[in-house]
Parts: C-alpha cells; sequence; structure tokens
C-alpha cells in the first residue's frame, strides 16, 4: 500500500534520487547498485521496496529496471535537478535577470546549461568580454551570436574570425546593424561581402548577447529593469552547446536576412 506521493519519495530522500538515475542508464543488479552507491544490502532494500511500491522500479529475476511510469518520472525529475543546479549556483543573478528573454519552452530546459560559470573581466578591461571567452575565439570552428548590443569584438576579433573563412551567423536588431554599418562601415562591408558570414536582422531581442561556437556558450541578461553590466555566463559544456544552437534557430525563425538593399 502507498504510503507517500511519488514526490515525497523523489525529492524527500538523495538515496532514492541516485537510485532512480541509476536505474536511468539501463537494468542493474542489486550488485550492480551497491557497488555504485557504496551501500549495503539493507538499508538500500528499504529504499528498494519504496520505489516498488510506488510503482517506479520493478524487479525480474534480480534484475532492477525503471517501469514506464518511473522512467518518465526520472526524466522529469533529471531535468529538474539540473535546473536547480544552474539556478543554485548563482541564486542573485538568476533571481535579477529577465528571463523573459527565453522562449518558455527553452527556460524548461535552462538545466542544459549544466555548469555554468559567472565571469566578469577584469577592471583594466571593464569593456570587454571576460578572458576564458576571449581566449576560446582564438580556436573556434564555428561562431553563431545574438545581440540587442554593439560589442567591441563585432568590429575586430569577430573579423578576424571571419577572414580564416570559419562560418559567422549573427542575429542583431536593426540598431546594432546601423551602428555597425554607420560606425565601422569597413568591418561591415568586409562582414557583407563574404559568403561565410550571414546577418540577420530581428525586430525584439530581450536578451544583452549569446554567443555559442564548437566549444563553449557566453550568455549575458538584462536585468528584469532593464540594467546591463559586462559580464558572461559561460558553460563548455555540450548540451549547453546544443542549447544555445537551439536558441539561434529559435531567433533566427523571427528574423530577416539583413542585405546591403535593406
Amino acid at each position: 500500500m502507498k504510503d507517500e506521493s511519488i514526490s515525497d519519495v523523489l525529492f524527500f530522500s538523495e538515496k532514492r534520487r541516485q537510485i532512480l538515475l541509476y536505474l536511468l542508464e539501463g537494468p542493474k543488479t542489486i550488485d550492480d547498485i551497491k557497488s555504485y552507491l557504496n551501500s549495503k544490502s539493507s538499508p538500500l532494500m528499504v529504499q528498494i521496496r519504496i520505489l516498488t511500491r510506488n510503482f517506479l522500479i520493478q524487479e525480474k529475476n534480480g534484475v532492477f529496471s525503471l517501469t514506464p511510469l518511473g522512467e518518465y518520472t526520472v526524466r522529469e525529475m533529471r531535468d529538474i535537478l539540473d535546473m536547480f543546479a544552474v539556478f543554485d549556483k548563482n541564486p542573485e543573478y538568476w533571481g535579477e535577470a529577465e528571463l523573459t528573454a527565453f522562449p518558455a519552452y527553452l527556460l524548461s530546459r535552462i538545466g542544459e546549461l549544466g555548469a555554468v560559470e559567472l565571469c566578469y573581466p577584469d577592471k583594466a578591461h571593464i569593456f570587454d568580454r571576460a578572458r576564458p571567452v576571449e581566449k576560446s575565439l582564438k580556436s573556434v570552428e564555428s561562431l553563431i551570436e545574438i545581440s540587442s548590443i554593439f560589442r567591441q569584438e563585432y568590429v575586430t576579433d569577430y573579423v578576424e574570425i571571419a577572414e580564416r573563412g570559419i562560418s559567422v551567423a549573427f542575429i542583431f536588431t536593426q540598431e546594432v546593424i546601423d551602428r555597425l554599418e554607420k560606425e565601422f562601415p569597413e568591418s561591415y562591408f568586409d562582414y557583407m561581402k563574404r559568403e561565410n558570414v550571414r546577418i540577420f536582422v530581428c525586430p525584439e531581442i530581450k536578451l544583452a548577447s549569446c554567443m555559442v561556437t564548437d566549444k563553449i556558450i557566453s550568455l549575458s541578461l538584462f536585468t528584469k529593469r532593464g540594467n546591463f553590466f559586462n559580464h558572461d555566463l559561460i558553460s563548455y559544456d555540450h548540451s549547453a552547446v546544443l542549447w544555445g544552437t537551439d536558441l539561434f534557430h529559435h531567433f533566427r525563425s523571427l528574423s530577416m536576412i539583413h542585405n546591403l538593399q535593406d
């Protein structure tokens, strides 16, 4: 007979969460589970009985596996735990950030950012990107960026990347494109003549910028009050790069290609 809700079963015991996440990898014997958790049989079997009683795991011929309900529930739990891990690392930052900059389906996947680091430039380079971002630009194989702010590297580092023949794609607001064209025409026309560079214009971008390469994602967000301070929220996780690519595709669907006659 069930004596706990499924939410209690999932979140009130670290041991149960570990068992469930381990079984998400595939069926395991009790010895597998004992070895993985470095636990003795007696306390482990108590947790397994609770999970079985709540229809989350099943046993057949000494092998334990997730039930269909368990597999769906544990995948959702993992996503929630990943989201908590991202938010818990920098709670003040996320509490002040303008999260409506992201579409709901990507915000629900924010845990895919993984091991994020909040980085700031040193005082002598207060208007530059954080050092890890600058360093990563030296060896990129692809570059995409969404931005509603003008960054100096658009007319320095990124021009050099484009000159190396690397695929570059920008999604800018019209204001950023106008400044690039009027104040830095040499860089602007250099971009426009290159087949490996594409520029799109988006009518509204609520985030400051998002750079994604084959190795790294760097996010910069406005606060809920519309303020901005120079920073980079960085992750090297492959899942984060894929998340950032999906964000780019979202804004690409809202954008138009920018041509010289525009």
